[in-house]
Order: structure tokens, then C-alpha cells, then sequence
């Protein structure tokens, strides 16, 4: 409904100026351009000569921030219609048109923190770093066309400028660094950044790799243009070629991780922890495969994070050992089981990460997609759809249906059911084991159990594994039904029998299965938060924490309220208010395990025997305030214990068998 009356708007304001837009098609536009940035006084002038083929009226959108000091079309001056950040241009006979725009304006300051969606960003500026999202309307473009670009920049060192694409040329002369750019592949946005860059690079398999580093960790530098190689190399085999000539690391002000083609742009304390060399990076280099080199049609719901997320996240820990494997699986499931059934929606839907729900699904059970998928096609197989993928798609847009065509024309296979109701569908499986029942044959042992589905049915393979006096045998069975029942045959006697045990199939946890953790309580819509901090600056502090810890706006309630309320708890606080409050409503203090220990704890629990709950308990005020930034990165742990910003420890509680496995003696 937003988005009809924000077109209809749009529309009766342009009618309204007389300005409505005629029929219009650009089929092909390149941009060469000439920047210049002044960060320190946050100054930005661009002449930008546009090639393209079209005709009649376009409009392109410019942010209004510019001014306008040169416009010609053909050759000719000229003054487009303007509203706002649109401008309509009259191009007249259909053909080959050259446009002329020459503009300047002042950016806007670089800030301590990003708005929560990336895609609102300003143009930004500073000495520490300038950021020119393409989204932020820095340069004109019609927002219907995939373009080309030849970009030329200049800042005054000892920054350094850069945007994707291959870099022709740079030099430093006169206290300037210039640098020229060329777009390799049809773009479909230009970003540009600048900082007080150091820059390293070296060579590799024909491969400009370079880092963009902050001073101060520029020494971090060979470490990560070393794991770059790998990772392509790795990619490489497992896909097919590299798309683009270089892959730059771009160190940024802000603590962000953002992927275009050909670079990454990622916080300068991010790039700093000691594990995103290993997990982050070759997340954001497989992001030139999947989504820059086959871009995704949103339209038709975004497939790219999720399979960047099972190809690099879910692969790398599947490297480091299969219990890691069974662990990511494990809490892909436990995020699921905290969604509230009401913002579920089917993987179809996803288009980009807004809060922690669209992660959910957009990332967990959009990898957990592909890791059944290739359960149920072999690994072999898999891969060639993988690679089939690749080459019949580069540098073009592909919706879910491609990737279904890749997978079946590999496998041989119709994939058409298992594709929908795993993507168009919500929810998840739910199993039951029913009577389990074992018989003595001739010399072997015969099994015999029943399974149901009392929710939606799926079609699933699941697998089960008896565990005998001479060790564990697998099986793997078709379960298509409400009900089914099975007879499973071994050569030695059963001791105990598991159904999905580590975890392949997306399904709906048993509360057993399932122990407290943060998001129970952040993802929830009627979640109560309580602050309990005597002062105005402790009040400030818990409720500006709750707002980022939440995934929806929080609702607050009196700390004079001492009956929890029969829904999920937040409770925020100094220890000694927090530990009073738990007294009088008759809760459970810290854990042993936490108690007294650093300068804040959190744990998640239940109360009521069934609402979640969530307490955070901060020595003072600074330690709560400490905890704005990091806390809400753990929304998956069940307890921390934080020494100021640092979480010293963190884990989830021991969660047990569940009813999907039975002792058999």
C-alpha cells in the first residue's frame, strides 16, 4: 500500500508541475566523469559526459543537494524540467544522445554510526573517510538501465580514492592523487570512497589485489591480500573463472561490510578483529560470483545472500571440522525456532537484510535450502549445477527459476516440488517419532518405528541412525505423509535410535532441543522492557540499548511493575536494581556460572514456565552504555559475561536429546 501511494504521489506532483513523464526507453548509457573531492571541507564537483541511446523524455535523478552550473544536450545548453531530485530530459529522435552535466555541492558529514539500512545512506565526507553510495543520487542516472563508466578522481593526499572496476591509471603530483577507473561489466550502480588510504598490493594469477588500509592497520595488509588469493583460488575451482581484473579491500570509518564488484568496503575496527580474515572476507569475495557477477532479480526474491552464505560461511566451518557443520546447522535451526510465526514469510520474499527476521530467512534457511539440495543431488552432481549456474548467467540477472533450471539440468531430475515448498512456502518440517518397537530374526534385529508430520506435510529424507553394540548404522527414508511406518534391519543388537540427529533437515526444534537464547526475546513483537536504573543517565542508556537490541520499536513498562507481565521480558539495569527486582517477582538471580563475574552479564532464561526472558545486569551505567555496540552482534548466545565493550565469554545453554531420540534398553 507505501509504495502505490508514494507512485500515485509522484505522479499528481509531476502532472500537478506539468511535467508528467512521456513513454521513454534508454537501452544503453556510459558515464565518463571527472571528480573531485575535497573531504576535509566535505566539497564535491563532478563534470559527467553521458553517451547514450534513447529517446524522447528521461528522467534522470540527481540529489538535490547539487547544483546544477552546466547542462547540454547534443551539444546544445539546455534546462530540463526539475522536481526535486528528478530531472526530465527531452531527448527527441530515437538515436545515439550526448548529455552534459556539470554540478557541485556539499557533502554531508561522516558520522560515528551507519543508519541501520545501508541502502538510506547520504553522500559522506571526512578526513577519516568519504563514503558516495550510489543510492544517495551523487551522480545522474536513470535508475532503468544497467550502465558503463570511465571514472576519473581527484583528492588532495594523503587520501586516496577508489571505485570498482579496473584501474587505468594513478599518479601523485603536486600534493593531488588522481586516479582513473573503467567499468568492466555493465554496473548497476557507482559507489565511490576515499580515506587517508595506505596501500598495499601484489599480484596473483594474472589478479591486481590491493588494500585500501587505515594507518592504523595497515600492517594487517599482507595477511589479508594473501587470504584474498586463496579464496579466489578456491572459488575459482569450485565455480569457474574470476570475473573481474583486481579485488580491492577498502577500510572505512564506519563499521560496515559491504560488497560491489571487484572491491570490498569494510569497518577499519571490523577488519581489525582477528577472525573476519577468515569468515567476512572470502564471504565478500564469493559475492563477485553471486550477485555482482550473476545479479540477482529481486523481484523474484533474493537467492544471492543465502548461497553466498552455505558457499562461504557454512563451508568454511564444514572445513573446519563436521561437528562445527552440525553446530551452524544447529543454530540456523534455534534462530528459526525464535521467529514468531507471524513475521515468517517464504524465501521468496527476502530481498535484502532490513532487521534480524529477514536474516533469518533470508540468510539461515535460505543456506539451509542448499545444503538439503545438495543432500538430496549428491555432492558431485551439486557442484556441476553450481557451475552450470555460472556460465549461463554472467553478467546478467537470474531469479530462482535459473537456478532451478541449473540444478535440474545437471541432475537429470524435477526439482520442481522440492524448489516450493522449501522457497515458497513458510515454515518448517515437524517431526514425531512414534512407537518404536525392536524384534529378533534369524540372527539380526528388526526396528521398527513410526513418524508423522502433525503440521504441514513435506516431502522429506530422513535420515535415522541406530546406534548397536558394534556401532552406528545409518538409513535414509522417504517420509512423504502424515504418517508412515518404518522396519529397519541391523546386524547387531539396537541400543538407542535418533531421528535426525545432526540436524539436515529444516525443521521446527522441540523445546528440548531448542535452550534460551537472546533472540527469543529481541525478535518477538510483544516483548515488555523493563529499565531499572535510578537516574536519568541509566534510563537513557537502557532504553537506547533496548532500541538496538530489539528488531521492532520497544514497548515500556513501569519498573514499579514487580508481576512479570505474561509475555517475553527485557530487562535492563545496574546489577544491584536487577537482582532487587528478580528478588521481588519471585525470579531466579544470575547464573553461578556468571554471577559477579566482569562488568556486565546477560543471560536468557524463561519465566512463567514459558515466556522467554531476557536480563542484562551492568555493574553502572558506563558498563551498560558499554554495551550498545557489541551486545546486539550475540543474538544467538544464551549468556555473556563483558569486561566493558569486550565479551569475555559467551556460550548457549546444554540443550538435550529431545523426543527424536529413544534409549532402546
Amino acid at each position: 500500500m507505501t509504495a502505490m501511494k508514494s507512485a500515485v504521489w509522484f505522479f499528481l506532483a509531476w502532472a500537478a508541475a506539468g511535467l508528467a513523464p512521456a513513454a521513454a526507453e534508454v537501452t544503453s548509457l556510459h558515464h565518463d566523469m571527472r571528480v573531485r573531492l575535497d573531504p576535509a571541507g566535505r566539497d564535491l564537483a563532478v563534470s559527467d559526459r553521458l553517451r547514450l541511446r534513447g529517446g524522447g523524455q528521461v528522467i534522470f535523478r540527481l540529489a538535490p543537494r547539487f547544483v546544477v552550473t552546466a547542462f547540454a544536450v547534443d551539444g546544445r545548453k539546455a534546462e530540463p524540467a526539475r522536481l526535486g531530485a528528478d530531472w526530465r530530459i527531452d531527448l527527441g529522435a530515437d538515436g545515439e544522445h550526448d548529455l552534459f552535466f556539470e554540478y557541485l555541492g556539499r557533502l554531508a558529514a561522516m558520522p560515528k554510526e551507519p543508519p541501520r539500512d545501508s541502502r538510506s545512506f547520504e553522500a559522506l565526507a571526512g578526513p577519516q573517510g568519504s563514503y558516495l553510495p550510489a543510492a544517495s543520487g551523487w551522480y545522474p542516472d536513470t535508475q532503468t538501465v544497467t550502465f558503463t563508466y570511465r571514472v576519473a578522481v581527484e583528492v588532495p593526499e594523503p587520501q586516496k580514492a577508489v571505485v570498482a572496476g579496473r584501474l587505468v591509471n594513478e599518479t601523485s603530483t603536486a600534493g593531488r592523487y588522481r586516479a582513473v577507473f573503467e567499468s568492466e561489466s555493465p554496473a548497476t550502480g557507482l559507489t565511490l570512497m576515499a580515506g587517508p588510504y595506505v596501500v598495499r598490493e601484489r599480484r596473483s594469477d594474472g589478479l591486481l589485489l590491493r588494500a585500501y588500509f587505515h594507518p592504523g592497520i595497515q600492517s594487517l595488509a599482507a595477511d589479508y591480500l594473501q587470504s584474498t588469493a586463496e579464496y579466489i583460488g578456491f572459488y575459482r575451482r569450485w565455480i569457474g573463472a574470476y570475473p573481474y581484473s583486481a579485488f580491492h579491500i577498502v577500510s572505512s570509518p564506519l563499521p560496515v561490510g559491504l560488497g560491489f564488484p571487484g572491491l570490498t568496503y569494510m569497518g577499519e575496527k571490523v577488519l581489525g578483529l582477528p577472525f573476519i580474515r577468515f569468515t567476512s572476507l572470502g564471504h565478500e569475495i564469493l559475492h563477485n560470483w553471486w550477485g555482482n557477477g550473476v545479479r540477482v532479480d529481486y523481484a523474484a526474491g533474493n537467492w544471492s545472500e543465502g548461497l553466498t552464505t552455505f558457499m562461504a560461511d557454512y563451508t568454511f566451518s564444514q572445513k573446519t571440522s563436521a561437528q562445527k557443520a552440525r553446530r551452524t546447522r544447529l543454530n540456523w535451526l534455534r534462530d528459526f525456532a525464535a521467529l514468531p510465526a507471524e513475521r515468517d514469510r517464504p524465501v521468496t520474499a527476502f530481498v535484502s537484510k532490513s532487521h534480524d527476521a529477514a536474516q533469518v530467512i533470508g540468510y539461515n534457511k535460505t543456506a539451509f535450502f542448499f545444503h538439503m539440495l545438495r543432500r538430496q543431488l549428491g555432492a558431485e552432481t551439486f557442484d556441476a549445477g553450481i557451475r552450470r549456474l555460472w556460465k549461463e548467467n554472467r553478467f546478467s540477472t537470474a531469479g530462482w527459476n535459473r537456478l532451478q533450471d541449473a540444478f535440474e539440468a545437471a541432475s537429470g531430475k524435477d526439482l520442481a516440488a522440492f524448489f516450493d515448498q522449501w522457497l515458497k512456502r513458510t515454515g518448517a518440517a515437524k517431526l514425531q517419532l512414534g512407537a518404536v518397537a525392536v524384534e529378533r530374526l534369524k540372527g539380526r534385529f528388526r526396528t521398527s518405528l513410526t513418524l508423522a508430520q502433525p503440521l504441514s506435510v513435506y516431502a522429506l529424507n530422513v535420515p535415522i541412525v541406530i546406534t548397536t553394540a558394534s556401532g552406528e548404522k545409518r538409513f535414509h527414508v522417504r517420509f512423504d505423509r502424515p504418517e508412515s511406518r518404518y522396519r529397519l534391519e541391523t546386524e547387531s543388537r539396537p541400543l538407542a535410535l535418533a531421528v535426525d540427529p545432526d540436524f539436515d533437515i529444516f525443521r521446527r526444534l522441540d523445546r528440548a532441543e531448542a535452550p534460551p537464547i537472546l533472540r527469543d526475546v529481541t525478535l518477538k513483537a510483544d516483548t515488555v522492557t523493563i529499565v531499572l536504573a535510578a537516574d536519568e543517565r541509566g534510563q537513557r542508556a537502557g532504553r537506547g540499548l533496548a532500541k538496538r537490541l530489539l528488531d521492532l520499536p520497544p514497548r515500556f513498562e513501569d519498573a514499579f511493575l514487580f508481576r512479570p507481565p505474561p509475555a517475553p521480558l527485557l530487562l535492563i539495569g545496574t546489577t544491584a536494581e536487577v537482582m532487587a527486582w528478580l528478588a521481588k517477582a519471585r525470579l531466579s538471580g544470575a547464573p553461578e556460572r556468571l554471577d559477579g563475574r566482569g562488568t556486565a552479564r546477560v543471560w536468557a532464561g524463561r519465566h512463567g514456565g514459558r515466556w522467554p526472558l531476557l536480563v542484562v545486569a551492568a555493574d553502572d551505567v558506563p558498563a551498560i552504555e558499554a554495551l550498545l555496540r557489541p551486545l546486539p552482534h550475540y543474538g544467538r548466545k544464551g549468556y555473556l559475561v563483558f569486561e566493558g565493550d569486550k565479551a569475555v565469554e559467551h556460550g548457549t545453554w546444554p540443550a538435550t536429546a529431545g523426543p527424536l531420540r529413544v534409549e532402546l534398553e
